[in-house]
């Protein structure tokens, strides 16, 4: 299947007018950011009263080795060597779509910023995800996210501006970097899980829509060649594979871990996006970013 001929012609939102879709699209946002700041009230000892007790990692368990990867071989005097390794996929899909918005896309093309961010916080997560694999502990896991959120940053800018405006999309661009940074190192200080929860599964279920929207190309045909419904297939496999990661390890006599797997699915998220580059130097979103251009 190819993403390159994708285009967003369709409305903004199904059925509505552009003033309506932002109105819905802006008040679907506050929401998210709503829940956000409230989780940053949620006391995590009354997560432990319900059964839910997360250290600062993240996780619910931690292995004799002390970390919550099952997978602690080592060789060549690389620690936990498959999770570390595993993370290399990242650096070349990132710096490959780096690359791709840098060859085609026009420096004046308003869908170049928010896609380029998306690609760096991509190589800015290899960065810290292989050194959090390499020495595990809470302080690292604080690295590691804080690339996962310039990533979720430029996904949902990206996202934001096909589906409602561009200054929306700096915005919230802008928005997510500072609340992720936030979440990331709240663990690590207070105990907090929650605000990463949110601004994670929020974020998610908000491409999602978006895909969700993709799908309907005109009143008369569905279409499902969209790289945003890929990108949330590959982020739901993701994190099944992480939340499989002994199960897994098991199933295969103790080969490869979920985990191991987890990286490999998350560096094929952004594939689909990269593919969707044209080669014609626009980029598949930019009728949408034009038609949004305020």
């Amino acid at each position: 299947m190819s993403f390159s001929t994708f285009s967003t012609t369709a409305t903004v939102w199904p059925g509505a007018s552009d003033d309506a879709a932002v109105g819905v699209g802006t008040q679907v946002l506050l929401l998210w950011a709503l829940l956000w700041c409230l989780s940053l009230f949620i006391d995590p000892q009354w997560l432990a009263s319900l059964g839910l007790s997360l250290n600062a990692h993240g996780h619910t368990h931690l292995h004799a080795h002390g970390h919550p990867f099952v997978d602690a071989r080592s060789w060549g005097g690389i620690p936990n060597t498959l999770d570390v390794l595993s993370n290399l996929p990242m650096l070349g899909v990132g710096l490959w779509g780096v690359g791709r918005i840098h060859l085609t896309v026009p420096r004046t093309s308003l869908a170049r910023r928010p896609a380029m961010l998306a690609f760096v916080g991509l190589v800015l997560t290899w960065a810290g995800s292989t050194v959090y694999h390499w020495y595990p502990a809470p302080a690292t896991l604080v690295l590691d996210r804080l690339g996962m959120a310039v990533t979720f940053a430029g996904v949902l800018g990206w996202a934001v501006a096909e589906r409602l405006q561009v200054v929306w999309a700096f915005r919230l661009a802008w928005c997510v970097m500072v609340a992720g940074s936030v979440s990331a190192a709240l663990p690590l200080w207070g105990g907090q899980v929650m605000p990463w929860a949110v601004l994670q599964f929020g974020g998610l279920a908000l491409v999602l829509a978006h895909a969700a929207l993709t799908l309907r190309e005109r009143a008369d045909r569905w279409s499902f060649n969209s790289p945003w419904l890929a990108l949330v297939g590959f982020y739901v496999l993701a994190k099944w594979l992480e939340l499989q990661d002994e199960q897994i390890f098991i199933w295969t006599h103790l080969q490869i871990a979920g985990h191991t797997l987890k990286h490999l699915a998350a560096a094929c998220a952004l594939l689909p996006l990269a593919l969707s580059i044209t080669d014609c130097g626009k980029m598949p979103s930019q009728q949408a970013f034009d038609r949004n251009a305020i």
